[in-house]
C-alpha cells in the first residue's frame, strides 16, 4: 500500500478574539492482492486501485465558545466524522459518524476431510466436508453514529444532566456452519445475510454537595437480527458405509432428514444503573463507583444480572511521591435453564437414556482485582512508577472435574520511567509480568487415553454396542488458550533538534506461555518497532513519513480429525 500526503493548516486572529482554523490533508492508497488473499486487507475495501483519501477539520473560537468539525474520507464504506461544540461550561455536546467494512474471507474447510482405516480397508467412520457457496466473497459493513450532551441546569450546586446515545448497524453477508451429526459427520458452508442493529441510550444526573461529587446514570440498550434465519439440511441418519439401520440410527438424533434453522442471534434487551462518587477524603482523593445491571434474551426467556463496584484512593506520601490504591470486582449471575431433549434410543430395544439436564452458565463468577501504584518525581527529568496487583476469579460453574474448588488467580506487576530534558529529548519505558494460575480451560477437551477402547464397553454388558458417547470418559487434556507467564515490553524516543522536525522511534515486544498443559506447550512472542519523522517548515505545513513492522510467532497444537475423541 501506497500513501501521498499533502497538507496544510491556515490559521486567522481577529481583535475580537474570534480564531478561525481550517486542515486539509489531501492523499491516496493504492491495494494490491497479487498473490494474497483479501484477508490481507482486512479492514480495506478490497478494490485493486488507487483511490483518494481526504481529511479535514475546521475550529472555530469566539470568547467561551468552541466548535470543532473533523471529517476523514478514506473509501465510500470507510468514513468518519465529527461535530461537536462547547459553550463555557454551561452547554457541551457532539455528534459522531464513522463506518468500515470488513473482509471475512472464506473458510475453506479444507482440514475437514478423514475417513478411518480399518486394517488397509476403509471405514465407517467418515467426515466430509461440502462449500455451497464456493469461492463467496463474505463482507461486512459497519456503521455507527450517535451524540451526547450536557447542560449546566443551575450554578448551585454544580447540577448537570447529561444524555446520549449510541447505534450501530451491521450488513453484509458471513458463513455459516452446519454439521449433520455422528452417522454422517457431513459439514456445510453456505452464505447467511447479515443485518444486525444495537440502539443504546443513556441519561444522567450529576450535583456537587459540599467537597463532593455524585452522579447516577440510566442505560438502555437493544440488540435484535433483522436477517432472515439461515437454515440447513440434515442429513438422514443411516449406516455411513451401508445405508441401512435407519431406525437404530435416527433414534440417537435430536433431528435428522429435514431441514432446520440454526446459527440464530439472540434479541436482547439490557437495563444497567450507575451511581458515581469522587471527592476529598483526609490528605487524599477518592473516586468510587457501583453498577447494577439486568439483560434478558427475550427469544428464550434466559437473563442475567451484574454488580459491580470500583474504587480509588490517590494520596501525597511526600511532595515528590504519591501512592493510587484501586480495587474493583464484579459479580455475574445467569439464569439456569432445564433443557429437554427427546429420549436417547426411544423406542429401540435395549437400553435407552435422558440426557436432559440444566445448563449452567460458565459466566457466572466473582471477579475481584486489587492493586497499589506508587509514583514519584526523583528529579526534574526523570519519573518512575511501580504497580503490584492481584486479580481473583471464581467461577461458580467450572466446566472441569472438581470445578467448584478452582480459582483463577492472576499476579501482576509493572514498571515505568519517563524522562525529558528539555523538549529536544524525550523518553519512556514500561515493562509488565503477568503470573496467572488455572486460567480458564475446557476440561478433558482434547485427546484420549493411551490404549483407547480400555475401560469403555456396551452398557449392560449384554448388549453389543458401544455408543460415541461413553469414549468422552477417555479424554484426558485440558485445553485452554490463556497463558501462564506473561511478559511485555514498551520502549519509545523522541527526538527534537528544533521546532520544524521531530524523530520517534518506538519498540513493542510480547512473550507469553503456558506451560502447565500436560501434553501441550503453547508459546506466542511478538516484536513491533516503528519509526516515524515529522516536518514542519512553517506553521501552514507539516509533512510526515513512518515505517512499522511487526513480527509475530505461535507455537501450539495442531488438530487433526482423529474419530471417537
Amino acid at each position: 500500500m501506497m500513501v501521498f500526503i499533502l497538507s496544510f493548516a491556515l490559521v486567522t486572529a481577529q481583535e475580537n478574539e474570534v480564531t478561525k482554523e481550517y486542515t486539509l490533508w489531501i492523499g491516496g492508497h493504492y491495494t494490491d492482492f497479487t498473490d494474497f488473499s483479501k484477508k490481507v486487507g482486512e479492514y480495506d475495501l478490497g478494490d485493486e486501485d488507487a483511490l483518494p483519501e481526504l481529511k479535514g477539520s475546521y475550529r472555530f473560537r469566539s470568547g467561551e465558545y468552541l466548535l470543532n468539525i473533523d471529517g476523514h474520507y478514506y473509501d465510500k464504506n470507510n468514513i468518519s466524522g465529527r461535530y461537536s461544540q462547547r459553550w463555557a461550561d454551561r452547554i457541551k455536546g457532539d455528534i459522531y459518524y464513522r463506518s468500515l467494512v470488513r473482509q471475512e474471507e472464506q473458510d475453506l474447510l479444507g482440514n475437514l476431510s478423514a475417513r478411518e482405516l480399518i486394517g488397509e480397508n476403509p471405514g465407517g467412520k467418515i467426515l466430509t466436508h461440502e462449500l455451497l457457496d464456493e469461492g463467496a466473497d463474505y463482507n461486512t459493513h459497519r456503521r455507527e453514529f450517535g451524540g451526547n450532551a450536557e447542560v449546566l441546569i443551575s450554578r448551585k450546586n454544580n447540577v448537570r444532566m447529561m444524555a446520549a446515545h449510541r447505534s450501530i448497524l451491521k450488513t453484509g453477508d458471513e458463513q455459516k456452519i452446519a454439521n449433520s451429526h455422528c452417522f454422517s459427520c457431513h459439514v456445510t458452508s453456505k452464505s447467511a445475510e447479515v443485518d444486525k442493529r444495537t440502539d443504546e441510550f443513556e441519561v444522567g444526573l450529576q450535583a456537587d454537595v459540599n467537597d463532593f461529587t455524585f452522579a447516577y446514570k440510566f442505560g438502555y440498550r437493544y440488540f435484535q437480527s433483522r436477517a432472515n434465519n439461515a437454515s440447513a439440511y440434515y442429513d438422514a441418519a443411516v449406516h455411513p458405509v451401508n445405508g441401512g439401520s435407519g431406525a437404530e440410527f435416527g433414534s440417537r438424533q435430536v433431528f435428522n432428514d429435514t431441514t432446520v434453522v440454526f446459527g440464530t442471534y439472540p434479541e436482547t434487551r439490557k437495563f444497567s444503573h450507575k451511581v458515581r462518587a469522587k471527592g476529598k477524603l483526609g490528605k487524599g482523593s477518592f473516586s468510587g463507583s457501583l453498577g447494577y445491571s439486568t439483560t434478558e434474551n427475550l427469544n428464550t426467556d434466559v437473563a442475567s444480572t451484574a454488580w459491580s463496584g470500583a474504587a480509588l484512593y490517590a494520596i501525597p506520601l511526600n511532595s515528590k511521591t504519591r501512592a493510587i490504591a484501586r480495587v474493583a470486582g464484579v459479580r455475574y449471575k445467569t439464569d439456569d435453564p432445564f433443557i429437554d431433549l427427546p429420549t436417547f434410543r426411544d423406542g429401540r430395544p435395549g437400553p435407552t437414556y435422558s440426557f436432559d439436564f440444566t445448563r449452567y452458565s460458565s459466566l457466572d463468577r466473582n471477579d475481584f482485582k486489587g492493586s497499589l501504584e506508587i509514583i514519584s518525581r526523583l528529579n526534574r527529568t526523570t519519573t518512575v512508577s511501580g504497580l503490584l496487583g492481584y486479580n481473583m476469579i471464581d467461577r461458580h460453574d467450572y466446566p472441569v472435574p472438581d470445578g467448584d474448588d478452582q480459582t483463577t488467580g492472576k499476579l501482576f506487576a509493572q514498571a515505568r520511567v519517563k524522562y525529558r530534558k528539555g523538549l529536544k529529548f524525550s523518553a519512556r519505558a514500561k515493562y509488565r509480568m503477568e503470573m496467572i494460575s488455572d486460567p480458564f480451560t475446557s476440561g478433558r477437551g482434547l485427546f484420549e487415553a493411551s490404549g483407547r477402547d480400555a475401560g469403555v464397553g456396551p452398557i449392560p454388558e449384554t448388549f453389543s454396542f458401544i455408543f460415541y458417547w461413553q469414549r468422552e470418559a477417555l479424554r484426558y487434556q485440558d485445553i485452554t488458550i490463556y497463558p501462564t507467564d506473561v511478559h511485555d515490553f514498551d520502549f519509545g524516543l523522541t527526538y527534537r533538534p528544533d521546532n520544524k522536525m521531530s524523530v520517534n522511534f518506538g519498540l513493542k515486544a510480547k512473550f507469553d506461555k503456558n506451560g502447565d498443559l500436560d501434553s501441550l506447550d503453547v508459546e506466542h512472542s511478538m516484536y513491533q518497532p516503528n519509526l516515524a519523522l515529522t516536518l514542519t517548515p512553517d506553521p501552514k505545513w507539516s509533512m510526515s513519513a513512518g515505517y512499522t513492522f511487526g513480527h509475530y510467532k505461535s507455537r501450539g497444537p495442531v488438530a487433526v480429525a482423529l474419530f471417537d475423541g
